[in-house]
Parts: structure tokens; C-alpha cells; sequence
């Protein structure tokens, strides 16, 4: 029972974060920096554990998506068990700890995976409360829009089916 509803908090927590990253495009000049540096057609893959939900998502140029699979990302991540997911995802551990702590494997470009890092953390920061946040950010980011906006969109986009 534990490890199934660790498994749905963590499949709801990547769509969330992807979710997240196509609005924040929109809302923060900082994100949409970032997403605008990538090439088209730059991949991300983010394991959670073997049998556990990923994300795989794509960027065209201009928005990023979501695929069901991606046969060789250019960028992965693959974290090594659903507990330490569980955690990452929740708010308990930052990404550098959990690099710090040999949570996850990469694969690909150091480049690009710090890029990903740096979007993970800056919307992390929109959707965890500061209290939360400055556990495992050293800096918090300087946000451009509140985070209820951003939770006001997401819900719309969540039930129009936008993700």
C-alpha cells in the first residue's frame, strides 16, 4: 500500500513539474529563458525506479511536451529507487542533496543536465511554500508572478486536458 501510493504521489508530482514548466514559460522570463536556450528537439528523461512512472518530454522550439517513451534521450536522469523519488519530489530532499548523495544517475551532457537542474529548482520554488523551499535551495530564486497564478492556471490546464 505504501509504495503504490508513493508511486501515484510521484506520477502526480512529474506531471506537475512538467505541467508547471509549460506555464511558467508563459508566467517567468527566467524559464522562458532557459527553455528558449534549448535546441529543438533537446530531451529529457526522468526515471523514478524500475516499474515506477517517468516523464519524458520533448522540446520543439517553442513549447515543451510530453511523450509517452522516448527511445534515447539526449538528457537522463535515473533515480536509483521510489523511496529516494518519493522524497525528491515531495519536498524532503533538494536535487543537490540528492546529487550529493548519489540518489540518481545521469546521462548526457553536464550542461544540459544542470540546465534541467535549474528548471526543476526555480519551479520548484513556485510550487513548494518558502518555508519548504529554503531547506534545499541555498538561494531562493526571485520569483515573477505569484504561485497561486501559477496554481490558477494549472488547474485550468489540468482540466482542459493541456498537459
Amino acid at each position: 500500500m505504501k509504495r503504490a501510493l508513493q508511486r501515484w504521489v510521484v506520477g502526480a508530482a512529474l506531471r506537475l513539474v512538467h505541467a508547471a514548466l509549460v506555464e511558467l514559460q508563459e508566467l517567468d522570463p527566467y524559464i522562458a529563458n532557459e527553455l528558449a536556450r534549448l535546441p529543438a528537439g533537446m530531451s529529457y528523461a526522468i526515471h523514478t525506479g524500475h516499474g515506477c512512472p517517468s516523464l519524458y518530454v520533448q522540446w520543439d522550439g517553442e513549447r515543451l511536451h510530453r511523450l509517452p517513451g522516448l527511445d534515447s534521450p539526449r538528457c537522463e536522469l535515473r533515480m536509483k529507487a521510489l523511496p529516494l523519488s518519493f522524497r525528491l519530489f515531495t519536498g524532503q530532499m533538494g536535487l543537490a542533496q540528492g546529487y550529493a548523495q548519489h540518489v540518481f544517475t545521469m546521462a548526457g551532457e553536464v550542461a544540459d543536465v544542470m540546465r534541467l537542474a535549474r528548471l526543476v529548482n526555480h519551479t520548484e520554488a513556485y510550487l513548494f511554500p518558502p518555508f519548504i523551499t529554503r531547506r534545499f535551495l541555498s538561494v531562493m530564486p526571485q520569483l515573477a508572478s505569484g504561485p497561486l497564478r501559477l496554481y490558477a492556471r494549472l488547474l485550468r490546464g489540468l482540466i482542459t486536458a493541456r498537459y
